[in-house]
């Protein structure tokens, strides 16, 4: 009994030290960069039909999942399913679509670069699918910083253009206030069903 419990040590030191080795996570590309937001068309012959899909890619788990919208009606489709690369800049996704708790069709696409192109299916139809990514406008790369003087009772200082303006007409006759409005861009995400 006791040659037994002291091999126990000795036989576990190094397969212990070899688990602790192993990495947790597969140290491969994550191809988080096929990620994004995709526009396109999804077109049964002839006819084509404007199509948003937001999607997020993990490599590593070999996940995916996104929201598909049919833009021109408002429908919404929540998208859950599967990633299988092919090389550092490509993919193919899986996704099943659901339209509240029902599923409501497949997407099944190749995904490459800022393309997304496959096929979608509902029902007994089969819609060519045809997207690409649209990236947000930078505020620095649309217009350059430009600075205006404004006097004050504390002097001159400089203030940034604004990219655009309203004017307010005041309720005299003789003035009239030009009130610069920032518009700053905000991503618009549609609702999960």
């Amino acid at each position: 009994m006791r040659r037994s419990s002291a091999l126990l040590p000795a036989l576990l030191l190094p397969a212990l030290t070899l688990a602790a080795c192993v990495p947790t996570q597969s140290r491969g590309p994550d191809y988080s960069a096929l990620s994004g937001n995709y526009v396109g068309t999804a077109s049964l012959g002839p006819i084509p039909a404007p199509y948003q899909l937001l999607l997020n890619v993990n490599g590593r788990t070999g996940r995916a999942d996104g929201v598909l919208t049919r833009t021109s009606n408002g429908n919404v489709y929540s998208a859950s399913g599967t990633f299988r690369p092919f090389d550092a800049n490509s993919g193919m996704i899986d996704l099943k679509l659901f339209s509240t708790s029902r599923q409501a069709g497949t997407l099944s696409a190749r995904v490459q670069g800022d393309k997304l192109d496959g096929f979608l299916k509902t029902g007994v139809l089969t819609f060519t699918v045809k997207l690409s990514r649209s990236r947000p406008p930078q505020p620095n790369q649309t217009q350059p910083n430009q600075t205006v003087p404004v006097s004050g009772n504390t002097g001159t200082r400089s203030v940034p253009t604004p990219s655009s303006s309203v004017t307010v007409e005041t309720t005299q006759t003789e003035t009239t206030t030009s009130v610069p409005v920032y518009v700053i861009p905000t991503p618009v995400t549609p609702p999960h069903p």
